[in-house]
Formats: C-alpha cells, sequence, structure tokens
C-alpha cells in the first residue's frame, strides 16, 4: 500500500518545471523535431502534427524533412485502382486494395471515387496521377475531358479546354490521342495532349505534344520519324509513359520508341536479345532516366531495368525473376498449368513506377504483386461470363501531402 501512495504522489512544482523544461528543449530544437516527426509511419499523421502550430508545420512541410520522410516510408501508398471493364458494354468500378491501416481506410471512406455522377454515355480514364483522375466523357455527343479529385469529394470536375487542333496527313492513321500527365519536385501535376499518327504513305511516325498553360493547349513539341514498315507489335497491350520530359512508347516491334520533348528529336531503344515476343511485355518508369521492362513467359515474370548510353542499345540487366506459378499455389489458384499441360495465360495490365508493383490477370483473376516483398494478392475476380478485363489505372495517395495554412 505505501508503495502506491508513493506512486500516487502529485510531481513536486520543481521536477514538474525541470520536465516541462526538458520538453520544450526537445520540441524546441528543430533537429530534433523531426527526428520525432519523421517516425510518423503516413503522411496524414504528418499533416496533423503540422496543425499543431506554424513551427511543426515548417518543419514537417521542409523539403528535405519530406524527401527523408519518402526515402524511408516509400509513399505515396497505394490506395486501390480502376477497374475498366467490357461486359459488354463499359463499367468502371474502383477497387480499394485491402486491407489497409486505419489512417488509410479513412482517407478511402471519405473519398468520392466513383464516376458515376457524371452525366456521360459513356466514360473512360485516360490518366491517373497523384490523386488527379483525368476522365473522358461524352456530353451532348460530343468528347470532354477533366480531371475528378476523388480526394477531394466537394470539388467539381475541372474541365480541360477542347483538343487542339493538330492538321493530319491525307493517309495518317491514329495510333495514339492521350492526355498525360508529369509531376515536377513538388508534386504538381502538368498535362499534355498527346497525339501520335503514321503515314503510310512516307512511311513515318508524326507526333504532337501540346501543353497546358493558363488554361490554354500550347504547342510544346512535334517531330518525326521514318518507320520502314509499320510493323506494330504485337503485344496485347501497348504501353507508354512520361517521365523526365520525355515520352517512351512499346508500340513497335523491336525497339521503344523515345520522344524527347526538350529537343523535339525521336530516338530508339532496342529489346533486349534475350526477350521472346510471344509473351507479355509493358514498360515503366525509373528514376534517374531509366525503362523498366516487365516481360513474362511461361509463368515466370522478368524484370530488365534499361539505363542510357551506348546509344540505341543502352545497357539492359535483368533485376529480378519471380516464379508465378509458386505464387498462384500459395494462392490456391492452380497448380499453374491448364487442362492440356500449357501453361495458363498471363495479362500484365499495369506496372507502377520504378517497378514497384504489377497487375496480372490470371484464371481471370485480377492479381497484384508487391515487387519488393514478392507478395502476391487476389484483388478481383471477374465473375461475369464474357467480362473481360481492359485497363487497370492504379489510385496512390497524394504526395507530398498538403499542409495546413495556419493563422499568426
Amino acid at each position: 500500500m505505501e508503495s502506491k501512495r508513493e506512486r500516487a504522489r502529485p510531481i513536486s512544482p520543481p521536477a514538474a518545471a525541470a520536465s516541462m523544461a526538458a520538453t520544450l528543449a526537445v520540441l524546441g530544437d528543430d533537429n530534433l523535431l523531426g527526428e520525432i516527426l519523421i517516425r510518423l509511419a503516413f503522411p496524414t499523421n504528418l499533416v496533423r502534427a503540422a496543425a499543431v502550430c506554424r513551427r511543426w508545420c515548417r518543419v514537417a512541410s521542409d523539403p528535405a524533412f519530406l524527401r527523408r520522410f519518402r526515402d524511408l516510408h516509400h509513399p505515396p501508398r497505394l490506395l486501390g485502382f480502376y477497374l475498366s471493364l467490357f461486359t459488354p458494354g463499359w463499367r468502371i468500378e474502383f477497387v480499394p486494395v485491402l486491407p489497409q491501416p486505419p489512417e488509410l481506410a479513412a482517407v478511402v471512406r471519405r473519398a468520392r471515387f466513383g464516376l458515376d455522377n457524371y452525366d456521360s454515355p459513356s466514360t473512360r480514364i485516360m490518366n491517373c496521377r497523384n490523386g488527379a483522375v483525368v476522365v473522358s466523357l461524352v456530353r451532348d455527343g460530343f468528347s470532354v475531358q477533366g480531371v475528378h479529385s476523388p480526394l477531394h469529394p466537394g470539388r467539381a470536375m475541372v474541365a480541360f479546354p477542347p483538343p487542339p487542333r493538330v492538321p493530319r496527313e491525307d493517309d495518317e492513321i491514329s495510333i495514339f490521342c492521350e492526355i498525360v500527365s508529369e509531376e515536377d519536385g513538388d508534386g504538381r501535376l502538368s498535362f499534355f495532349w498527346f497525339s501520335l499518327g503514321y503515314s503510310n504513305k512516307e512511311d513515318k511516325a508524326i507526333a504532337n505534344v501540346h501543353m497546358l498553360q493558363d488554361g490554354a493547349w500550347v504547342m510544346r513539341a512535334s517531330a518525326t520519324t521514318q518507320v520502314p514498315s509499320l510493323q506494330v507489335s504485337k503485344l496485347k497491350t501497348l504501353s507508354f509513359f512520361l517521365s523526365d520530359d520525355k515520352i517512351y512508347m512499346s508500340i513497335f516491334m523491336h525497339n521503344i520508341l523515345v520522344l524527347d520533348l526538350r529537343s523535339s528529336t525521336f530516338s530508339t531503344i532496342n529489346f533486349p536479345v534475350h526477350i521472346a515476343f510471344d509473351g507479355e511485355m509493358v514498360v515503366s518508369g525509373a528514376n534517374g532516366s531509366g525503362v523498366y521492362l516487365v516481360h513474362v513467359d511461361e509463368l515466370k515474370l522478368h524484370i530488365s531495368l534499361h539505363r542510357e548510353g551506348n546509344g540505341s542499345i543502352g545497357d539492359w540487366s535483368v533485376v529480378n525473376t519471380i516464379s508465378l506459378q509458386e505464387m498462384c499455389a500459395n494462392l490456391r489458384m492452380s497448380n499453374g498449368m491448364s487442362e492440356d499441360g500449357d501453361a495458363p495465360d498471363v495479362y500484365i495490365h499495369e506496372v507502377g513506377h520504378n517497378a514497384e508493383f504489377v497487375f496480372l490477370e490470371i484464371y481471370g483473376c485480377v492479381i497484384y504483386l508487391d515487387v519488393r516483398s514478392r507478395a502476391m494478392q487476389k484483388v478481383y475476380t471477374v465473375a461475369e461470363k464474357g467480362a473481360r478485363v481492359c485497363w487497370i489505372h492504379p489510385f496512390k495517395m497524394i504526395w507530398p501531402p498538403t499542409f495546413p495554412a495556419l493563422q499568426d
């Protein structure tokens, strides 16, 4: 009893003052405060901490601190993905990736991911990046593009101006006509209208890129390159991405076509010689002006990395090989073989930046593969007969977070 009474004794004023002084000494030191904040696991916690006072907000929003935070915790986290199905007829669903930690589960619950509120007989997702979903709608018989912001439920769609008028050759075939986006170091998005065509008469590819500036599409780059014949890739997925002011396109046989927006010139990157062209193959961006190539062959997923150098040959290296057969067995999907003894069809629908994750389709199931941890998760099953998965657009948490504007 005596020990309990001793523990219950109030702290003396000098001891309380000393404790407060020690706390202030820690929290009054920006470096020590940063070491405390860096241990918060999620950007949502960081925003709440920044709301304490202006000094905490200044420390939490410092660019150098945010770089450390990202390197340690690897944000932004994947919240889910948009799934475009042909059933027949188009249908778009948002599928959350579960489970999520409570901090992010609350974000998903508050968001407005659905696109059904838009009065459009046909809806298509063109691009999804840093919380911005670029959608193409049909209104009054005309195509309209805009940005849907799921994490801001009260925000209406922000419409883009009408597409730029681009002169075309008489025999020009349209290959791409899309809106793509690029982030700067502070997470701000720039939008580009990218069109790629091919002239059979002159055997050339024609690219035009307009950038959205002050509410108007402004010409950013225009270039042509000779392509001896239109040998379009036999791949089921024609992939392209914008990174570091370059558009990489996996659309032709045997090489990746690269458009440099700064110089308005084309170049090519030859595919590695060991790649077989009878499997699935998708390209994605890498930090530091690199390209990842993800290829599936006989239930093995190969990830190769290309770094610039040596002209169109460059330096390809296989950085990862993952057995999908073993993972399918772990998910109790199958033994990895069909009834006739052949390997099942495997489709690559999307590859994350730096090849951090891959969305696959096997046995009518959408599979999320975390490459870093080699963990595979079944996230969607196609239930309707005859339905087909057409596109997957991952949706991530916004980075960097938006910090509160505190009063003096």
